[in-house]
């Protein structure tokens, strides 16, 4: 007779936009459906974006969060888990850290509670009043969860530095389904450079914009995808003007649906964002087989290995010089290339792998 599943049950900030919790989420629960019954309780609203992964849960919950009806939201959440028994609670993103906690103190049956923090607090003066407080509480708080997961080390370091302590503290770092990203056998010509990111301060528009003006004379094409990265975007259609770009070799692309197409349609990623936690695209593109040009943010470092540049974030001219290293390397050092960031994200970031050390937490915690 088969054994019943053990629940997991989900607690997450949002299960709507397309950030990296939300998606790491979607892939785990995936990879994990067959060892595992899973719930998830959005805290504000679940999508159709993740409608594939919802179909897959024994059950999801959308509670309706505003902030403003906290106090009625931590009571459901309480019913929810006093109703669903579970032995063991994922959290997922400051504020569903925070309510869950909340919202288990004095219950009896109490679930392992593991925290999930995706976020990098390169500076914490600079998050929104929501964020500074539920940073506030995870401080006095973080003792109580039976571990906290980071998606990057230098996210564990930020948050420890700030006084978020807790002993059983570990890094996981995202993973992908390695059969949905593959990689172009052919380099093209010219050369494509291509970087992903929505139109938002951190991701380093204004540099990107002036490393393509450092080398709008050289045989380069970009493209650009990202919501937001068109010349309907009157800040974007100004950086392009400032700049003098042809049209013709920076493609402004928008949002892009199909990123294994995108990523099979380049030749190196550019990432020139000014804070990271952990960069999923990096891990994606290198799955594509696509040797990366970084800003050091984050863990871009950790997970570039020299298969590419690091370089100092805010500094277009080195961006630029790293570009051209690039292409002046011969075509056979840039298959070599190509093989070893596929290699890479195959021993590291594969979504078995990553899936593995979720369980492995969980399992310790029975």
């Amino acid at each position: 007779m088969n054994q019943p599943k053990q629940t997991i049950v989900h607690v997450i900030t949002n299960f709507a936009g397309v950030g990296g919790a939300e998606m790491m989420l979607a892939r785990l629960i995936q990879q994990t459906q067959d060892q595992y019954a899973h719930v998830i309780i959005a805290l504000m609203k679940t999508s159709e974006v993740y409608a594939e992964t919802l179909a897959q849960c024994q059950s999801c919950h959308a509670l309706g969060w505003n902030g403003i009806n906290t106090l009625s939201t931590i009571k459901k959440l309480r019913v929810l888990l006093k109703a669903l028994k579970p032995a063991t609670v994922q959290c997922w993103m400051y504020h569903a850290n925070v309510l869950t906690s909340l919202s288990c103190i004095g219950l009896s049956p109490k679930p392992d509670i593991f925290w999930g923090i995706h976020h990098s607090l390169a500076s914490p003066k600079e998050e929104s009043l929501s964020t500074k407080i539920a940073l506030a509480m995870s401080k006095v708080l973080a003792q109580q969860p039976k571990g906290v997961i980071y998606c990057a080390h230098s996210s564990l370091q930020q948050h420890q530095g700030f006084g978020l302590k807790n002993n059983n503290a570990q890094v996981i770092a995202n993973g992908v389904f390695l059969d949905k990203f593959q990689p172009n056998p052919d380099l093209h010509e010219p050369l494509v450079i291509g970087f992903a990111g929505r139109y938002h301060m951190a991701k380093g528009y204004p540099y990107l914009f002036e490393t393509m003006g450092l080398l709008k004379a050289h045989r380069i094409v970009f493209k650009i995808a990202g919501s937001g990265a068109s010349l309907d975007n009157p800040e974007v259609k100004a950086l392009f003007e400032q700049y003098q770009l042809d049209a013709q070799k920076v493609q402004l692309l928008d949002q892009v649906n199909d990123m294994p197409a995108f990523y099979q349609s380049i030749d190196v990623f550019l990432m020139t964002s000014i804070t990271e936690g952990f960069p999923n695209v990096l891990v994606e593109a290198m799955a594509s087989g696509l040797p990366c040009i970084s800003t050091d943010v984050g863990d871009a470092r950790f997970i570039v290995q020299g298969i590419g540049s690091i370089v100092a974030p805010r500094n277009a001219r080195a961006l630029a010089d790293a570009i051209l290293a690039y292409a002046g390397k011969s075509q056979a050092e840039k298959l070599q290339l190509k093989q070893q960031a596929r290699e890479r994200v195959e021993q590291n970031f594969s979504i078995e792998s990553v899936s593995g050390q979720y369980m492995q937490v969980w399992r310790a915690a029975q």
